[in-house]
């Protein structure tokens, strides 16, 4: 531990000597030379006036459902609703909304006729 705090105080010094050694200041020329070099670099601002590319209706539509994968899943969606609609299709047949609108028929949510029971003894 105590060679850590040394080498850092040895490091300090060293710094420290450094930034006071007239070697190490920096001309005005070179940081003239550098500073415009490095402007040259920079990325030139877009114009303001340019429009974006027009996109399509049905692209802009894509993206805000967001893309592949809002897009598919819509469409899964859309298609398991389908299939559940059509899935009763029976019931909406003549015959269907004839027993539906006048009651013939009793509709239950659960069947417990094939051997399964409620009761908890034992027969």
């Amino acid at each position: 531990m105590t060679e850590k705090n040394e080498m850092d105080a040895l490091l300090d010094d060293l710094f420290a000597e450094a930034k006071e050694a007239p070697e190490a200041q920096v001309s005005d020329d070179f940081m003239a030379r550098m500073l415009a070099e490095a402007e040259a670099h920079q990325p030139k601002p877009a114009d303001l006036a340019a429009a974006p590319p027009a996109r399509g209706f049905w692209a802009s539509l894509f993206d805000t459902l967001g893309g592949w994968q809002g897009t598919g899943g819509l469409v899964a969606a859309t298609m398991a609703s389908v299939f559940i609609g059509f899935s009763g299709a029976e019931a909406l047949t003549l015959d269907g909304l004839q027993s539906v609108i006048t009651g013939d028929t009793e509709s239950y949510l659960s069947d417990f006729s094939g051997g399964f029971s409620l009761s908890t003894e034992a027969e």
